[in-house]
């Protein structure tokens, strides 16, 4: 399995770009797609959360065997980015997992072109599943302390602390 400093810069097809190239580099928080057009450098940084998810495509290639494609999929197709292409389905399953971890996004499937199927069951950003159980202390000793004091033993004064009885304050006003 590929390491993700291995894929940092990617250099993809881009039909409309000089020279038919673009730049990506990826970051867990972004996206930067480098590019010049007409003459003109651009650089276009989009956050991760704009990204739809990451998609599991299957394709053919020219000898009719499977090809497997993963993809950060976005709205706009010109900001889809391509992540990985092989033939060996055994690594890019760890892939895909990998990826929509490292983005936190959520997993689909492409079975027809431009239909996505998701894996999780998702509500807008929410994912939906089973609640997990939050790890707490032992209720006994909660019910008895207020539950800021269970992680602080209780304060005692000094052994030798001075007590000044009967005696008068002196206070200077120049």
């Amino acid at each position: 399995m590929a390491t993700f400093e291995q894929v940092r810069r990617i250099r993809q097809e881009d039909r409309r770009a000089d020279g038919a190239v673009r730049d990506v580099r990826i970051e867990q928080r972004s996206v930067i797609i480098s590019r010049r057009f007409q003459g003109i450098d651009m650089r276009v940084g989009i956050p991760a959360s704009a990204y739809r998810g990451v998609v599991l495509s299957l394709l053919s290639d020219d000898q009719g065997r499977a090809l497997y494609r993963l993809s950060l999929r976005h709205m706009d197709p010109d900001l889809s980015v391509e992540l990985l292409e092989t033939a060996e389905d055994d690594a890019i399953v760890a892939e895909w997992k990998y990826y929509a971890s490292f983005f936190g996004l959520p997993k689909f499937i492409e079975r027809q072109p431009g239909e996505l199927e998701g894996t999780e069951k998702c509500v807008g950003q929410v994912r939906l599943g089973r609640v997990r159980p939050q790890r707490r202390r032992g209720k006994a000793l909660t019910n008895r302390r207020p539950r800021i004091l269970t992680r602080r033993k209780p304060g005692r004064p000094a052994p030798d602390a001075a007590v000044h009885n009967g005696e008068r304050e002196i206070i200077c006003y120049e």
